[in-house]
């Protein structure tokens, strides 16, 4: 029995999210959380749940850096690939099949819990508060969460560069996203994340303070690099590229900006 939707389930089996990062914007995507992650780690070494963690990106560099890292996905074929990459890592990170709204983790297992895909591939709202009560159950008093979403404005801007907008379907599910945060893939459209949630900014902080957490931050991630016209000539030359990771540094906090950014990050706190 599949512990998620069989569209994501499927979704994940077709596509390749072990590559991911390393094409199209995965590169900045990948540069910035390691950033933003690194932020809000102790300095000293921790336990650390990676929750939706894929096929370990995040949780080998983690390892690396001496925490004790356990990747919990729901995708059979992504805890395979992970656990590959753990057997020929420096230092070693569990890998484990499950999902966050049941984590198998006891109480208080952990400091830091990172949550992926949860926030987005979990469409309806109980699911995501189930999924940020068990975040808050196995952080130790004083842990972090961090929470990456998608924005409710990352379609239609998407839609806009490559000029999909136009596509009928396309153009539908873009404007059902801009309404309420729902996001439903044109039949027959490959490649397209499956049904999702994509937040607003405001919206995906007061899911973390309904829940009980103390949000410390809502950042962007990707930011509005991505807008340069020329970005993939420009993320080739390193002068320009550190530009564009200035600007964003400089804009990742403006809250007038955040829904320009693809994902967007927000920290938080457990009393």
């Amino acid at each position: 029995m599949s512990l998620i939707d069989n569209a994501i389930l499927d979704f994940y089996t077709q596509s390749s999210e072990d590559t991911r990062l390393q094409v199209g914007l995965g590169p900045l995507e990948l540069e910035r959380n390691k950033a933003l992650i690194a932020r809000h780690l102790p300095d000293y070494p921790c336990r650390i749940a990676d929750v939706g963690g894929g096929t370990g990106h995040y949780a080998r560099w983690l390892s690396s850096l001496g925490h004790a890292v356990t990747l919990i996905d729901p995708v059979p074929r992504h805890v395979d690939l992970a656990r590959r990459k753990a057997a020929h890592a420096r230092r070693t990170f569990a890998c484990v099949l499950g999902e966050a709204r049941r984590l198998p983790l006891p109480k208080g297992a952990v400091d830091v819990v990172m949550l992926h895909g949860p926030l987005y591939h979990l469409q309806d709202a109980e699911d995501r508060q189930r999924a940020l009560y068990e975040a808050q159950r196995v952080l130790r008093v004083g842990g972090v969460v961090l929470g990456f979403a998608i924005t409710h404005a990352a379609s239609v801007l998407a839609a806009l560069q490559t000029g999909m907008i136009h596509d009928p379907d396309v153009f539908r599910m873009c404007l059902q996203s801009l309404a309420n945060g729902e996001h439903y893939p044109p039949p027959g459209m490959p490649g397209v994340l499956p049904r999702s949630f994509f937040h607003r900014p405001a919206g995906l902080r007061e899911e973390f303070e309904m829940a009980g957490f103390t949000v410390e931050e809502v950042v962007a991630v990707e930011g509005i690099a991505w807008l340069d016209q020329r970005y993939f000539e420009s993320w080739a030359h390193p002068e320009k590229r550190q530009r564009l990771l200035e600007l964003v540094r400089r804009t990742e906090a403006d809250p007038d900006l955040l829904a320009l950014s693809p994902h967007i990050m927000l920290a938080a706190g457990v009393k």
